[in-house]
């Protein structure tokens, strides 16, 4: 029951730190010395998805329990991260800004489409031994 609370809270907290990163990503949208950059931050950013999607899937055997707890964090918070990319391609200015930041969306969409991908995969039909039916 608690779980549920601090999600919620979580969640709402997240938000409210959403108020001013899209003001500041609008104010910073203007100078492109700065923009270019950041938009390589983000682009560098979209490429830890994969990585920590690619780790989860590697499982305890061969990964400590902390970096998959780390990878279980960064994809959690993934939608919140989609936003962000999204008002950042959406305010860009600058042709390289602009390309960067389409490539970062590009990446973290991806990135979680085939997460919810192998999720339904995995949740697919089963019989009680945790086996797939025979067709």
């Amino acid at each position: 029951m608690w779980a549920g609370g601090d999600l919620l809270l979580d969640i709402f907290i997240a938000c409210l730190f959403m108020v001013p990163t899209v003001f500041l990503i609008w104010v910073t949208a203007r100078f492109e010395a700065f923009y270019t950059p950041y938009s390589k931050f983000l682009l560098g950013l979209s490429l830890s998805a994969p990585v920590c999607l690619s780790v989860l899937f590697l499982g305890e055997k061969h990964v400590g329990q902390s970096l998959i707890t780390l990878c279980l964090y960064r994809l959690t918070w993934s939608p919140l991260i989609l936003v962000g990319m999204g008002i950042s391609r959406l305010v860009a200015r600058f042709d390289r800004a602009k390309r960067f930041a389409s490539y970062a969306l590009l990446i973290e969409v991806l990135t979680l489409g085939i997460a919810v991908a192998l999720f339904i995969h995995e949740a697919g039909p089963k019989d009680i031994s945790g086996r797939y039916p025979a067709a």
